[in-house]
């Protein structure tokens, strides 16, 4: 089982810094009018709510927030200035060689393969070479690209990337603690079909339940 919680565990990373990429509020979105269960709100009751009622110390990028839908921006609003703050370039690239190195080395990697300007991966890659210039964690739901870029990059080795599942479990603890069991089906199934990659790339248990049993020790 690979996972940053051996390394932090998850009570320490809740209050350690961490950069929010706009991913985490499109998991399902290309379901989100078809299934009900995929509809904004009730991701956002699953895991969103939890993971911002959770973490102390969020910062979301600018190019991230400028992508996110009206929907998105009015939840992200309400914890601006309590436990989230908006980030941005802060007009480095250009002017400070450890940023500016940093910012290239993850846009031509070939995995990115990324041209300032372009929109396309845009938020992406600006928190990344934010996360990279401050040493903090990042957080994306799809991480497919960027958990291979980190482990290729010596200027990523020391940002731990958060997966996915590591979201989940803290919605499970979460909701445990308020002795609320009523969201433990829709996680265990948010488990199985949005962590498939991660499973199989990070050696995960195959179902939450396991999962769960197998974090404990990492809480």
């Amino acid at each position: 089982m690979i996972t940053p919680l051996k390394n932090t565990a998850l009570h320490e990373l809740l209050v350690k810094p961490i950069l929010f990429d706009a991913n985490i509020f499109m998991v399902g979105i290309s379901e989100r009018i078809s299934n009900k269960n995929c509809s904004f709100d009730n991701m956002m009751q699953l895991y969103i709510k939890p993971l911002f009622e959770s973490f102390t110390n969020i910062y979301i990028h600018q190019e991230v927030y400028n992508e996110l839908d009206d929907e998105s921006k009015k939840f992200v609003d309400g914890y601006i200035g309590k436990n989230v703050t908006l980030v941005d370039e802060g007009h480095l690239y250009g002017k400070d060689p450890k940023y500016t190195i940093i910012f290239n080395r993850i846009a031509n990697h070939e995995l990115v393969n990324y041209k300032r300007g372009r929109s396309k991966d845009k938020g992406e890659v600006y928190s990344l070479a934010y996360a990279a210039y401050h040493n903090m964690n990042y957080f994306c739901s799809k991480e497919i690209m960027v958990d291979n870029v980190a482990r290729e990059l010596e200027e990523l080795k020391d940002i731990d990337i958060i997966t996915f599942d590591i979201i989940l479990l803290q919605a499970y603890v979460y909701y445990v603690i308020k002795n609320d069991k009523s969201y433990c089906k829709g996680l265990k199934s948010m488990y199985k079909k949005y962590c498939a990659d991660v499973i199989k790339r990070h050696k995960l248990p195959k179902t939450f339940s396991e999962y769960i049993k197998e974090s404990q020790k990492y809480l």
